[in-house]
């Protein structure tokens, strides 16, 4: 999907937001920061939950802007990228028989994911020209096995973002689940 997005974007001109593409360069400070970190020899395997320091600054910083305390060494990951960690979430928390819903279009990466850990990918699908939920339809698929609901604000691919009525039906979902 991705080759087909980047030549759709390329051939009519648009802004290809489908990967990291950016249309900009790279800031003059990142590079040279880039270069000294090589240079100083920190070019190896990070931790595979991170390096710790950032992990500890995360921490700190969810604390001071947040008021959350989160333990940096069993509560915090760093992942080389979302579709890492939206993965590793899905496997962590679906077992085989469990029911996803996810809302169509989606990144799709979240259905074989799913089906990955054995799952059920439920779609709903987000109607134009909004893409809002239909939040009677979602309550209408949950059962006993729905074990996950994947949400997205902005949505990918729509860049539709729910707003607080969308937050409070979906409390309102799920509260007694």
């Amino acid at each position: 999907i991705f080759s087909t997005m980047t030549a759709l974007a390329h051939r009519l001109g648009a802004l290809n937001l489908s990967q990291g593409f950016p249309d900009f360069p790279a800031p003059q400070a990142l590079l040279e920061a880039l270069s000294q970190a090589t240079l100083a020899g920190h070019n190896q395997y990070p931790p595979g939950d991170g390096i710790l320091g950032l992990r500890e600054q995360l921490a700190l910083q969810f604390q001071q802007r947040d008021q959350i305390q989160l333990d940096p060494v069993t509560q915090i990951t760093i992942t080389p990228g979302a579709t890492i960690a939206i993965f590793c979430a899905i496997q962590a928390c679906i077992n085989a028989g469990d029911e996803v819903i996810i809302f169509d279009p989606s990144y799709d990466s979240y259905g074989p994911s799913v089906e990955l850990a054995g799952g059920k990918a439920v779609h709903i699908p987000l109607q134009a020209p909004d893409f809002k939920v239909n939040w009677q339809q979602v309550k209408d698929l949950i059962n006993d096995k729905t074990r996950m609901i994947v949400v997205n604000t902005p949505h990918n691919p729509t860049g539709t973002i729910w707003d607080k009525q969308d937050w409070l039906e979906l409390i309102e979902l799920i509260q007694d689940k």
